[in-house]
């Protein structure tokens, strides 16, 4: 009996793993994409880090305490003290100075032509 009992226990906790997982990866998917498309930013790169807390995702801190995640073949193409622009509802990010425009597109970057 005691050994049917914990054979019913895992498979029930194994059942609510996947549950879980299969739920919340659902609702998670894309929002990656969706929180930079929702994003409407005009302002100056005040920093640039490594979140080491987080995978080493590169970051570029605009405005006062704003973020944005960026890919990690853009890291040499943006200094601080570029302008940084992306309109809301678009993927494509202009860095820019006196010197140089950069357009950084999070769709061609990912392979999500379509979306």
């Amino acid at each position: 009996m005691n050994r049917n009992k914990s054979f019913v226990i895992l498979l029930v906790i194994i059942a609510i793993v996947f549950l879980y997982k299969r739920i919340f990866s659902s609702k998670n998917e894309g929002s990656f994409i969706d929180e930079i498309r929702e994003k409407d930013i005009k302002s100056i790169v005040r920093k640039k880090y490594m979140n080491h807390h987080n995978h080493n995702i590169p970051f570029l801190v605009y405005g006062h305490q704003d973020s944005i995640v960026v890919y990690r073949d853009w890291w040499d193409k943006v200094v601080v003290g570029d302008s940084i622009i992306k309109p809301k509802g678009s993927l494509e990010v202009i860095i820019k100075n006196s010197d140089k425009i950069e357009k950084l597109d999070y769709e061609n970057q990912f392979g999500l032509e379509g979306q």
